[in-house]
């Protein structure tokens, strides 16, 4: 695409902001899903509610896979706006790995626990590792974007967060 787009479409905006809640979500209700897998392969039984709250795990990693799908496609169908005026290359390349980063960690974590549940292979340690990474990559994109929008005063946060003010 070679023009680049000043703002996000709509969707692009609420896709975040959903990916961000259930990434949350699944963070906060995993203890459930890895007792429940532990369950699984070794024939115990399920603990309490564990079985309904990794059911909700799945849903959300799905509802994760998809609005990440969904991004991607109008990404490419749209594109995205550009790095904002006077970000320096160095800086512009490091948010272009972050972001693709962002999506690839993602993907991968959707894929390693759904083959973990499903009982294709177990990956969990994978789908672990990889949400360190995520942890990181999301820390990373966070600080950067809360410094260019405080203090390089350029914008950048209030593209996902239209109430804010450039």
């Amino acid at each position: 695409m070679t023009n680049s787009p000043t703002s996000y479409r709509p969707a692009q905006i609420v896709l975040h902001w959903v990916v961000f809640a259930a990434i949350w979500v699944q963070w906060l209700i995993n203890e459930p899903m890895k007792r429940t897998i532990e369950a699984m392969q070794t024939g115990a039984t399920y603990a309490g509610n564990d079985m309904t709250m990794a059911w909700v795990h799945v849903g959300f990693g799905s509802t994760i896979f998809f609005a990440v799908m969904a991004r991607l496609y109008l990404r490419y169908r749209f594109g995205a706006p550009g790095h904002a005026p006077g970000t320096s290359p160095t800086q512009a390349k490091i948010a272009t790995i972050v972001h693709w980063s962002l999506y690839g960690t993602l993907i991968g974590i959707v894929i390693t626990g759904g083959m973990t549940w499903n009982g294709v292979a177990d990956l969990g340690y994978v789908h672990w590792l990889l949400n360190i990474v995520l942890f990181g990559l999301i820390t990373a994109h966070a600080a950067a974007a809360i410094f260019n929008q405080y203090v390089r005063k350029d914008g950048t946060l209030a593209r996902m967060i239209p109430a804010i003010k450039k």
